[in-house]
């Protein structure tokens, strides 16, 4: 204890807590810093904006762009950057330096209210569903004052302001990622405000979504990486034997992390805070070099953009240390995927936390809890697709993720409750229960008020729900606006009830006990890989969605049109183009597989094979002994028979893709390759599997992944 007090002395005493505090936010412009910057009745002013969602003037935008550029430039920044998220599920950005010249011929730092506002850039050349031609390109960036501007470095410090933005057309229409989620909060927050004050909570000015975001991600050795044709462009391997050790004895999981793994994450850490993210968790995960970090909740337009800003600033980092990130939903056959699970929730500007039964009234608790249900169980093919991918079909349904089929758990007690409730329009909570460990040296302690279910694509975790389906390279922009739209609708059905009511008490009971009734259906609290499931999932009426071409097509259902449209989400055009485009990615991602693939087997796999093949024929030259010619005439049967098959397998898929290059509609294009080019990719890379468990290492086309995998 005494050496324990000494460091501990030693570390304080040095200052290194208040430098470790004194480093978070140094990168990003909190209100606090601008309040400095700026007058008061200004900074007041903007305040007022950012709460009441309302247009700012461009008088105003001067002022706080003065603000922004004095502080931006005090860190060293040169350029700025509108940072916003196309429809490519990637960041994308245009540098323009702060230096100008002025009249008078002399340089100048120019940065107006007009240049923090608006940016232009070629709306053609981004995913638009082709709404957009190349002879009508222009598109604007506009500023999303909600999120803080922020000051990014790279590796050789040079500094950029980024600004958050959203991305239109030249005719107003959202092209990105962004502007359906910022409307999809606003229509939640203008619902549910409007049915709190109603309930009494008068003081609730405005409710806002809140997400967690645990983001996990492999780590490899950069040099090996890219000796891997498919690492580097697809995201993962399209062939390679699966590992001799792999995670059945869970010793990766919450194990020690080594060294090299620990630096990277602690550095990671520290670039993190400086942009206000407050990364809070780091673990191994239960795959061999994979790993998780958890950051702390907040709003989801911000979580949204700072999971962003974290995948690119890990790899970042990962390359100081000579690695690679791989975000990719399955990077290893044989091995757990990737995902992001998103901790949802829904809170008050007074602090109050609805989804948290101690926190809120009953009746209150309830109509939020059981709305969820409604929509979950009324739009759960919309939740499917918004997060469909090529790389995400790879995992869900393996046994690291959750089922295609979407279900809520609810944990018993709270099936209690709501059966409870219809009996007798109260909640009955349960005692709080101790959990006794039966050893004097453990603590007790309470248990929570459920317990979790990592089989379920949406549980609910005592005071928010784990949206489970998620892949790990996807924006989280979607999946969000999709929740966030479905739950606004549910309560707006409530107010519309409760407009017309002369018994407010009464006929809120009432909602949720139909709530509770009609909707049971989507609640399952059992093992969502049970074979069992998929035959009772039918049985209620459920949809297992089991591809992201199928799962996609709820986009063109009138339900979902009516939806998006009647609450100003997405106009049928901003539809129309997130159909065609997620359906385009697919083709184009799944044939760049194809082609590296291809690429592979002609160039790396078959050249080895032969090399293999004419060292074996010239041992058999030499030998004298039975048994090894034997053997060794086993080999060379074995390698003809897998070059015979690569041959003939690659050729059906040359022939497939030049048939489908001929199809012009992109739902039976897609329907074309899902079909027909994924099942034959399996057979050759099955077919090169089975011949890699006998090759000499030396006479491997690429590192295999025993080499890859750090345990």
């Amino acid at each position: 204890m005494v050496a324990i007090g000494i460091v501990l002395w030693s570390f304080f005493k040095a200052g290194n807590m208040k430098n470790y505090k004194n480093l978070f936010s140094t990168n990003i412009l909190t209100d606090d810093k601008l309040k400095k910057l700026m007058r008061r009745k200004h900074y007041k002013k903007f305040i007022d904006l950012k709460h009441s969602l309302k247009e700012m003037d461009f008088y105003l935008a001067d002022i706080v762009a003065s603000a922004i550029k004095k502080w931006a430039m005090s860190l060293g920044a040169t350029h700025y950057t509108h940072w916003f998220f196309p429809l490519t599920g990637k960041s994308a950005e245009k540098q323009v330096s702060f230096l100008d010249i002025g009249k008078n011929g002399k340089f100048i730092n120019n940065f107006n209210g007009n240049s923090l506002i608006k940016g232009e850039t070629d709306a053609s050349s981004f995913p638009n569903g082709g709404e957009r031609m190349t002879f009508e390109a222009r598109g604007y960036t506009v500023w999303d004052y909600c999120s803080p501007v922020f000051v990014k470095k790279d590796n050789n410090n040079n500094k950029v302001l980024y600004i958050p933005t959203a991305f239109c057309s030249y005719t107003g229409v959202a092209l990105d990622e962004k502007t359906p989620l910022l409307r999809a909060t606003e229509f939640l927050n203008l619902e549910a405000t409007k049915l709190l004050n109603r309930l009494g909570y008068k003081e609730v000015k405005y409710v806002d979504c809140n997400m967690g975001c645990e983001q996990e991600y492999f780590l490899i050795d950069k040099n090996l990486y890219k000796k891997r044709k498919d690492l580097v462009l697809t995201g993962r391997t399209l062939l390679g034997a699966e590992l001799i050790k792999k995670q059945e004895m869970y010793n990766h999981y919450f194990g020690q992390i080594n060294s090299k793994i620990s630096s990277f994450m602690h550095e990671l850490n520290k670039e993190l805070w400086a942009v206000g993210i407050m990364a809070k968790i780091q673990h191994n995960e239960v795959a061999p070099s994979q790993h998780e970090i958890v950051p702390v909740y907040s709003s989801v337009n911000i979580a949204t953009d700072q999971n962003s800003l974290l995948m690119e600033i890990m790899q970042q980092v990962a390359d100081r240390y000579n690695l690679q990130v791989l975000f990719h939903e399955k990077p290893f056959k044989g091995l757990n995927g990737s995902g992001k699970h998103n901790n949802w929730s829904i809170s008050t500007n007074t602090g109050l936390n609805l989804l948290d039964i101690n926190q809120v009234k009953e009746d209150v608790f309830m109509i939020i809890f059981t709305s969820i249900i409604c929509a979950i169980d009324n739009h759960y093919d919309l939740l499917r697709m918004s997060v469909s991918s090529l790389s995400n079909d790879f995992r869900l349904g393996g046994c690291e993720a959750p089922p295609s089929i979407i279900s809520v758990f609810v944990g018993e007690d709270m099936i209690n409750i709501m059966d409870g409730y219809v009996k007798s329009n109260k909640i009955k909570k349960r005692n709080k229960t101790i959990l006794d460990t039966k050893t004097t040296s453990v603590a007790k302690l309470y248990k929570d008020n459920c317990d979790r279910n990592r089989t379920s694509p949406f549980a609910y975790t005592g005071n928010k729900f784990e949206f489970r389906m998620p892949g790990s390279s996807q924006n989280m922009a979607l999946c969000n606006t999709v929740l966030a739209t479905i739950v606004a609708n549910e309560i707006k059905k409530v107010n519309k009830i409760l407009d017309q009511s002369s018994n407010i008490e009464k006929d809120l009971k009432n909602i949720i006990c139909d709530n509770i009734k009609k909707h049971k259906k989507i609640i399952f609290n059992g093992n969502g890989y049970d074979s069992s499931w998929k035959k009772e999932a039918k049985k209620r009426g459920l949809i297992d969605y089991r591809n992201c071409v199928d799962a996609c097509f709820s986009l063109t259902k009138e339900k979902a049109i009516s939806l998006f449209v009647e609450n100003g989400i997405m106009s049928k055009t901003e539809i129309n183009i997130r159909y065609k485009t997620y359906l385009k990615t697919y083709c184009e991602e799944l044939e760049t597989e194809s082609k590296t693939l291809l690429c592979m087997i002609e160039k790396e796999v078959i050249p080895s094979l032969n090399e293999y093949l004419a060292d074996t024929l010239n041992l058999l030259d030499k030998q004298q002994i039975n048994n090894l010619e034997n053997n060794n005439k086993k080999i060379v049967s074995t390698i003809n028979k897998c070059i015979n098959v690569l041959f003939e397998k690659t050729n059906i898929l040359k022939l497939l893709l030049k048939k489908t290059s001929n199809i012009n509609n992109i739902q039976k294009k897609c329907k074309f390759e899902k079909d027909k080019i994924i099942s034959l990719m399996q057979e050759i890379r099955m077919a090169y599997d089975e011949i890699e468990l006998i090759i000499p290492d030396k006479f491997k086309p690429f590192p295999s992944y025993n080499q890859l995998v750090l345990y």
